[in-house]
């Protein structure tokens, strides 16, 4: 660390082998070109050009600066051209990579424009030259900056569907349980004194739901933290348990499930949405409603079909409605919610090949 900044190894690995190259090949290029044998300014010269790259990732700017001052001198000092470019060609990166588009063509322009003074060739050579050892390492570096952005978008989308995910868990699991729970708290205090037998059994129920529900937001939260669940995955045959349930809680639930063969994520999202739709029956419906819950194939399809008794009515769509559509959607399939006759949920979701 340098004055409060963290220096990376690979910057540090960077400049040690653009060091080693300056130092080592600059002879040899002197040589090719004629030039005289350097002296100890140019060899500090062709250190300090490469000890810019120290600070690539954390200030680029500083590393484009340094690097195209020192060229600058150098060639003004009629130093042979020769591996020092190379760090030139380093910054044009790096600014590339770590700046923005516009500050990269910027440095770029200039780098340029300090090359073409010392420059002993045409105008014409001296355009290929920046085309190739400047444009070139620009336009390589905001393609590797275009692609980490894209990489980081990839894993924020993922982060963020996961949260989802993970909050429509937890609205179902919790608001099915309190739902139950607050049900039968309503028909234990109902039934306290002329049957406690009942209020009793109402009080079970409130025990195992809970239970139920403290399990289900334990197993979201250990998929939070990275670790196993706890709880083994719900599926169709939680279904009946499901109903019975409901009917502890005075919701009368008729239940026809077919034997079929699906994958763990299909059928957590068929008893999500018969949870959530019977949870809804059991919220806003008035004394006496029944409901059913139809799970069947047909033509390459799975439907869920649940529905109640209750009277036509009209229904804004909720967290619940949006959740079970989203479950179903993130399968290929549809989510339809009517009012019209009772409340009325079907979901149609493609059969996996």
């Amino acid at each position: 660390m340098v004055g409060g900044m963290r220096i990376k190894w690979q910057d540090v690995a960077l400049t040690a082998a653009l060091l080693v190259l300056g130092l080592g090949g600059t002879r040899f290029a002197a040589r090719l070109q004629g030039a005289e044998a350097l002296d100890v300014p140019a060899y500090l010269l062709i250190a300090l050009a490469a000890a810019g790259l120290l600070f690539r990732s954390v200030r680029p700017l500083w590393t484009v600066g340094v690097t195209t001052a020192t060229i600058a001198v150098y060639l003004a000092l009629a130093y042979p051209f020769g591996p020092i470019l190379m760090s030139g060609v380093a910054a044009m990166y790096a600014v590339a990579v770590y700046a923005r588009v516009e500050v990269a063509a910027a440095c770029a322009l200039v780098y340029a424009l300090a090359i073409l003074p010392w420059w002993n060739d045409s105008i014409t050579s001296w355009i290929t030259w920046s085309a190739g050892w400047i444009l070139l390492p620009v336009a390589a570096g905001v393609l590797m900056r275009l692609r980490r952005k894209s990489a980081v978008d990839v894993r924020e989308r993922a982060v963020i569907s996961e949260r989802l995910r993970l909050a429509q868990e937890v609205h179902d699991v919790v608001g099915h349980g309190l739902s139950v729970i607050a049900m039968q708290a309503g028909v234990a205090l109902y039934v306290l004194d002329r049957d406690p037998a009942k209020a009793r059994a109402s009080l079970e129920a409130i025990r195992d739901t809970s239970k139920e529900a403290l399990d289900g937001l334990r197993s979201e939260l250990d998929t939070l933290r990275g670790s196993a669940p706890l709880t083994p995955t719900i599926g169709l045959d939680d279904v009946p348990a499901l109903a019975s349930r409901m009917r502890e809680a005075g919701l009368e639930v008729s239940v026809e499930v077919q034997d079929v063969d699906l994958p763990e994520g299909h059928q957590l999202a068929v008893y999500r949405i018969v949870q959530e739709s019977l949870t809804n029956v059991l919220r806003h419906s008035s004394p006496g409603v029944t409901a059913s819950v139809r799970v069947y194939t047909v033509r390459g399809e799975l439907v869920v079909h649940v529905t109640d008794t209750g009277t036509p009515s009209t229904f804004t769509e909720g967290h619940g409605i949006t959740g079970m559509r989203s479950r179903a959607e993130a399968l290929g399939g549809t989510l339809e919610a009517d009012g019209s006759h009772g409340f009325s949920v079907i979901a149609r979701i493609p059969l996996p090949s």
